[in-house]
């Protein structure tokens, strides 16, 4: 791992972009995460990075990264693969090979200093042949591939998580399967995923009512039953629906569950990189507002548990500081039922988590920058804007990103403005009534 001397030191070379020195490396890892053998782009070592005796060389590629719930990283690759060692075939890179993408800079001390970019499992291989050349191809997926029915099997049988149950216990179980069996396992090599998550303890203090039952938010308040053919991601978003969170992989291949609620502030979370228009590391941006998808309030209408009136969740946007407030423009309002929301609290802790974006996210900035390697989704950026008149400094959250695996190519940041994001009011509303 690099040292923090090291990190502040890569710091610097990422703000002289004409000076830096781009390095990337896949690690295909063993079933226990170790690493078996590694393809590089270092042309001081040659083909085959530290695989010893293989002919293959790491070309090209993409990286993509969005945040949304389920699947945020996928990255296409391309690599020479002139004896075949790679090749998508038995006893080389078969089915459940995970792959861990690193990219970094060359350090003026000649440390390879490297930053995780998610690990991932091969999907779609291409294999292509040429005079003098023979590539490979890769379209690699976050490991959220393999909970929801693309790259693994599907549920044999319903699926249910009783009353009472601790959600992040009970998605727990599901990493705990075995990918052989199909059954609970401890043995970390079998399982769908090894790696500890990480779970918000956010919720553990908060509460809602059922049937004149209160639970603490990180309990299951109803039965939840996922029928047989559907995916273990649908368990995994079933439990997460019912705390509004962001669930994913994160860089480390770690899947995360982390709080969306409104009272967390954006203007807290770590800034990553202080942009200028007037820097070397800034190469542009675009603004764009889709007006016609803006609401400034949300409605969402559960389901009726024992009687026949469905509980109702309303979030507003009333913040005088928002451009796109109720009191600005009216009332643009967005309904919508939800199958599984049983209390008004979880109907309006979801209307909250869709409004702070319907409200937002349509009005979003896309910069064009050198390339950098530690920024994270759900994080924050600055740009001090010389163009504009007294040079303000605009605060931004990080959506998406794309990162090309080579050096001569540029990246792109779309980035919702901090200012805009609105302190949303939470209407009581009574029950069956719109």
């Amino acid at each position: 791992m690099p040292s923090a001397s090291q990190y502040q030191e890569y710091l610097k070379v990422i703000a002289e972009p004409d000076k830096l020195n781009k390095i990337a490396k896949l690690e295909f890892l063993n079933a226990d995460g170790t690493v078996a053998f590694v393809i590089d782009n270092n042309y001081k070592r040659g083909y085959g990075g530290y695989t010893t005796g293989s002919r293959a060389f790491l070309q090209d590629g993409d990286l993509s990264v969005s945040l949304q719930n389920g699947k945020r990283r996928q990255a296409s690759i391309v690599f020479e693969n002139l004896d075949r060692e790679f090749d998508f075939a038995v006893n080389h890179l078969w089915f459940g090979q995970k792959i861990r993408l690193m990219m970094g800079v060359l350090l003026p001390s000649g440390y390879e200093f490297y930053l995780p970019q998610g690990v991932f499992y091969i999907d779609s291989p291409q294999l292509g042949w040429r005079p003098n050349s023979r590539q490979a191809s890769y379209t690699l997926t976050d490991k959220w591939a393999y909970l929801d029915g693309s790259l693994f099997g599907k549920l044999r049988d319903t699926y249910q998580v009783p009353t009472g149950s601790n959600i992040f216990g009970a998605m727990l179980g599901i990493l705990q399967i075995s990918k052989y069996t199909l059954a609970p396992t401890t043995n970390p090599i079998e399982m769908i995923d090894n790696i500890t998550p990480l779970f918000t303890d956010y919720f553990n203090s908060r509460t809602t009512t059922v049937n004149n039952r209160t639970y603490t938010n990180n309990l299951v308040p109803y039965d939840i039953s996922v029928e047989y053919n559907q995916s273990y991601a649908k368990v995994l978003t079933s439990l997460n629906d019912l705390i509004a969170g962001w669930i994913g992989y994160d860089s480390t291949g770690r899947l995360t569950v982390l709080p969306s609620e409104n009272d967390i502030p954006d203007q807290t979370k770590a800034v990553l990189w202080d942009f200028s228009t007037s820097s070397k590391t800034f190469l542009g941006l675009e603004e764009t507002a889709n007006m016609s998808e803006v609401y400034n309030e949300y409605t969402v209408v559960g389901e009726a548990l024992d009687s026949d009136i469905a509980p109702l969740g309303r979030a507003i946007n009333a913040d005088a500081a928002s451009d796109t407030n109720v009191n600005r423009i009216g009332r643009k309002s967005q309904i919508e039922s939800a199958s599984g929301y049983y209390t008004k609290e979880q109907c309006a802790a979801l209307a909250a988590f869709k409004l702070k974006r319907a409200t937002v996210l349509q009005k979003s900035v896309t910069f064009d920058s050198t390339q950098m390697f530690h920024l994270q989704e759900n994080n924050l950026i600055t740009v001090r804007r010389t163009d504009k008149e007294g040079a303000p400094v605009e605060r931004h959250l990080i959506q998406s990103f794309s990162l090309p695996l080579s050096q001569a190519r540029q990246m792109a940041i779309t980035a919702t403005a901090v200012t805009d994001y609105p302190n949303i009011t939470i209407e009581e509303v009574n029950y069956g009534i719109i």
